[in-house]
Parts: C-alpha cells; sequence; structure tokens
C-alpha cells in the first residue's frame, strides 16, 4: 500500500499524527476515479477513518464529470474544485448564434449545466467545495486576459466563488504581497466591493471569441490530443514568469502532448469560439519543449 499513496493521498491538517482530512489529490480522469473507488486505495483510506486517523475523506479534480461522480459517492465529504467566472459563465443556448449576442442573460443563468448541476448537487448531498483556481491564474485581474474584457479585483472574484452553492472556502494563491493584501481585503469589504455582478452582466458574449475555456467542443482530435488539457496547462503556465515545475510535470505527463499535433485544422472547425488551436499546440510545444 506504501506505493500507492504518494500517487493520489495528500493529507491536510496533520496534528500529532491526527488527520483532519485525507484528500485524494488531482483524479480528473472518470477512469481513474471509479479505479480509485473500487480499488484497495479506497479501502485504505476507509480503514484509516474508521480507525479515528483519519476524520474526513475528500478530492479533488478539475474535470465536472469526476466532481459529479464524488458528490454522489457517500465516502466523499469534501470536493477541491476549479471555479470561476471564466470557468463557469457559459451561454444557456445551445445555438451558437446566442454566443456572439450584445448581453448575457440576467440573473447569471448562463453556467455550464454540469457545474450548475454539481453545485446543486453538493449542497443537497452536504458536500463542502474548497474553491481553487479562483483568479484562473490571474487572467481575470487583467482586462486584456480576461475572457469578460474587464478586469475584476480579487475581491470580486473570491465573492463570486463564496457566492456558489455549497462552497465553503477559497483557496487562493498569490503572486505577490499586492493580490495577497487584496484577497485579505475581503474580511473588510462591503457589498459595493464585493459585487460582481455588474462586470458580468455588462461583458458582451463575444468576450469569449478567441479565448480557451476548455470547454472540449474542439474533440476529438484526429491524434488524440487532449486539447483543453493542453491549453489549461498551457494557460497556467503563460500566466507565470517562469513555468512552474508542477504544471509542466503534468503536461509532461499526457500521452499525447501540443507537439503531436499534425496543423490538420478540424478542431478549429468545430471550436465555437475561433481559437487557433493549431497555433497554440505550436506555441505550447514551444512552451514546454514537447
Amino acid at each position: 500500500m506504501d506505493a500507492v499513496i504518494p500517487a493520489w493521498g495528500e493529507l491536510l491538517s496533520c496534528f500529532g499524527g491526527h488527520i483532519e482530512l485525507g484528500l485524494i489529490h488531482f483524479v480528473d480522469a472518470v477512469a481513474e476515479f471509479d479505479r480509485i473507488m473500487t480499488g484497495p486505495f479506497i479501502e485504505y483510506v476507509r480503514a484509516e477513518k474508521g480507525a479515528g486517523r483519519i476524520d474526513h475523506i475528500g478530492i479533488s479534480t478539475h474535470n465536472p464529470e469526476v466532481a459529479l461522480r464524488a458528490a454522489e459517492t457517500p465516502d466523499i465529504e469534501m470536493i477541491m474544485f476549479s471555479i470561476n467566472p471564466a470557468y463557469d459563465m457559459l451561454p444557456a443556448s445551445e445555438d451558437i448564434n446566442d454566443l456572439f449576442k450584445d448581453e448575457y442573460q440576467a440573473g447569471l443563468e448562463n453556467m455550464d449545466p454540469q457545474r450548475k448541476r454539481l453545485y446543486s448537487l453538493c449542497e443537497e448531498n452536504g458536500v463542502g467545495i474548497t474553491v481553487m483556481k479562483p483568479f484562473a491564474g490571474g487572467r481575470l485581474f487583467d482586462a486584456g486576459k480576461s475572457p469578460f474584457g474587464v478586469a475584476m479585483t480579487p475581491v470580486q472574484a473570491c465573492h463570486y466563488c463564496l457566492t456558489r452553492p455549497a462552497v465553503a472556502s477559497v483557496l487562493a494563491g498569490f503572486r505577490d504581497v499586492e493580490e495577497c493584501a487584496g484577497c485579505l481585503a475581503y474580511e473588510t469589504a462591503d457589498d459595493t466591493a464585493k459585487n460582481y455582478a455588474s462586470i458580468l452582466a455588462g461583458a458582451p458574449q463575444h468576450a469569449y471569441f478567441g479565448n480557451c475555456i476548455y470547454c472540449g467542443h474542439c474533440q476529438p482530435c484526429t491524434v488524440g490530443i487532449n486539447i483543453a488539457e493542453v491549453n489549461k496547462y498551457s494557460d497556467l503556465a503563460q500566466m507565470q514568469d517562469k513555468v512552474p515545475a508542477s504544471v509542466r510535470d503534468h503536461y509532461l505527463a499526457l500521452q499525447v502532448r501540443a507537439g503531436d499535433c499534425t496543423g490538420c485544422g478540424a478542431c478549429e472547425a468545430n471550436c465555437p469560439f475561433g481559437v487557433p488551436i493549431a497555433r497554440r499546440m505550436e506555441e505550447t510545444a514551444a512552451l514546454f519543449g514537447a
């Protein structure tokens, strides 16, 4: 069992040998989730909880489908999940022409239905959500990089996350002291400072154009590249001064990478946002060297 634990196990809040939360870390594939929940690893975790050495069992994932499965699994009491307006806010219609209208629907209802279902299910089942990626790697703070074309503040981004159903906390990363102070300001911020509705409601839907939101409509790739996954790692890497080792490791662990792209263009014909995917694959291959 010792060889299995480092692959998925991350133990949080450890005091004197007692674990408050046992976190099954970075499970993005449905098949991997199923393998964990039917294999020896979860039996080990259950035994640790039964012995009183772990109080709660959680999981971290970026994939809404995995998170939905976790929310329906009695063992899982907490999910660490990537939430921010750039990931959540999608047009409510399946008509591609609706993507380019001038206004969002009122009431923030233009959310990916799968994510909306996830938040509702977690609320219903008493599964708490801890938010990761609340700032989309800092993208939301830059009007030129945000898909909304408007810069948000850390307070607004945090409040957006905290107003999602079942969200209990936000785990934010900082690039500098200023961003850290911006997050701490949430504790004393008034309703005006927290208000993000005007930013999202006023953002034209065509602000999505050219930006990958990891929706997967570009699939299938003719050579098997998980384009959304590659773009996610590329975006995370480009938001930093240098490529983080963890992001590089996750990218290099992909079986098919950006460097395998043939430039056929089949994906670009499927992308509803006009992302220059072939060019992005070329840039990403250069960025990671593979």
